[in-house]
């Protein structure tokens, strides 16, 4: 609506996952280190926590796009299932016929397909569950169960669990002790510092194609960090409605006031609505830092 108003390709705010869009702020940069250092190296079980909307689901999906075409990826997203729904979903997207096979058949099957994919020198499969502290704790000790299914030292199959804090804390429940255990690598998504929030800004509107990365003054910028406490996904809210505002007032930057107009809008001004002031916190400007380098995994798991 708003685009050839500012000259811009696409729209640069929107709230669905784009890696494209995937800003390297100190968080993300080190938190995407170490999902790759964890597949790489083939540590074996691999959490992600971070806030809502902290970029969680932006950041996996970066990850599944660097990867080596050679490892085959299951996403699970929808994670009110049981366990023998998750033993179908992952033969599903690893292309193995199941429809017709019990629970034990199925674990059978995929351990059949991880041994096979070892004697075939190929990186083990990688399975990745987004929102993972929605999952029951018997389908947690399912995936645990999973990680079993190994050969010497090496494991056979890898996991990412994402999700919210909540998944932390379930990890450190008394009987899920075992699978909390087994967690080499852990990462953390932390909000944006108001000076990354603001580099943040203006790396989505350079992708997004503009000539003029500073549409939004440095008094409006400072308004969006105040009222989103530097979570990803309420800056892309505000940021929207505030160019929308802007377009509807025939202006060509958004000030302070084209905020403050949006966060009315959005209702960001109400007692208790947005993101409490306390989660963001003041970080360092980031240095800029190519994600190649993190990439390019060899069908071995050795850098190309």
């Amino acid at each position: 609506m708003y685009e050839a108003h500012f000259g811009l390709k696409v729209r640069p705010f929107a709230v669905t996952p784009d890696p494209r869009f995937l800003y390297s702020g100190r968080s993300h940069r080190e938190a995407l280190a170490s999902l790759v250092y964890g597949v790489r190296e083939r540590r074996g079980f691999v959490r992600l926590v971070g806030e809502v909307g902290t970029g969680k689901t932006t950041l996996l999906r970066a990850l599944l796009e660097g990867l080596d075409v050679s490892i085959r990826t299951v996403l699970i997203t929808h994670t009110t299932i049981d366990r023998e729904e998750l033993l179908r979903m992952i033969l599903n997207d690893l292309e193995m016929p199941c429809d017709k096979l019990n629970r034990v058949q199925m674990i059978q099957s995929l351990h059949d397909l991880v041994l096979l994919t070892f004697q075939s020198r190929l990186p083990p499969p990688l399975i990745i569950v987004d929102e993972a502290q929605n999952l029951a704790d018997d389908v947690l000790e399912e995936i645990r169960l999973l990680t079993n299914l190994e050969m010497g030292d090496t494991k056979l199959v890898q996991v990412i669990l994402a999700g919210q804090p909540e998944l932390e804390r379930k990890l450190e429940k008394p009987n899920l002790r075992q699978l909390g255990q087994r967690v080499a690598v852990r990462a953390r998504l932390q909000p944006l510092g108001p000076d990354e929030t603001a580099a943040y800004v203006r790396h989505r509107l350079r992708v997004a194609g503009a000539q003029d990365v500073d549409l939004f003054s440095s008094t409006a910028l400072a308004t969006v960090w105040r009222r989103t406490a530097g979570l990803p996904r309420l800056i892309n809210i505000l940021c929207e409605q505030a160019l929308v505002n802007a377009f509807g007032a025939n202006k060509k930057r958004v000030d302070e006031s084209l905020v403050d107009e949006a966060v009315r809008d959005l209702g960001l001004d109400r007692p208790g609505a947005g993101a409490p002031a306390t989660t963001g916190r003041r970080a360092p400007e980031p240095r800029k830092r190519k994600w190649s380098a993190l990439f390019g995994l060899s069908a071995r798991g050795e850098e190309r």
